[in-house]
């Protein structure tokens, strides 16, 4: 990871989510979704089961061409999109390809106009998530 790499993420735990890269890709979304503990994030939310919820938004957004939900739900459906592709050892074929990056720009689009109540909510996570993963 580069000195970048490690500048914008810090920027990030600590609520400047401005600094994402404007064309945040899957590349450099696997190190955003990273951040969170989505398993933890999740049922701290009242989600539920983290995989069946975040099936169902795949699903959804399979149908729909695009994704639904706050700012840290998308998060969490980045982060599930992630460890899936990585626990199959593939990388998103076209289609899914287009889906992830939609996601990837949803996110980024979402998190620009969040809530002050929401900013503290996903910082608040991304600590717990840090602690619990060091």
């Amino acid at each position: 990871m580069s000195a970048r790499d490690t500048d914008w993420l810090d920027q990030v735990r600590h609520g400047n989510f401005a600094a994402i890269p404007q064309q945040l890709d899957w590349g450099q979304a696997s190190q955003l979704a990273g951040l969170l503990h989505c398993w933890d994030v999740s049922s701290a939310l009242g989600l539920g089961e983290l995989a069946f919820w975040a099936e169902e938004r795949a699903d959804e957004a399979a149908n729909a061409g695009d994704w639904h939900g706050s700012a840290i739900e998308l998060w969490l459906s980045l982060c599930f999109e992630h460890r899936r592709f990585r626990h199959y050892g593939i990388t998103p074929g076209e289609g899914d390809a287009i889906l992830v990056n939609q996601l990837c720009r949803q996110l980024r689009d979402q998190l620009d106009r969040i809530s002050v109540a929401e900013r503290r909510t996903i910082v608040e996570q991304i600590a717990l998530s840090a602690a619990k993963l060091s």
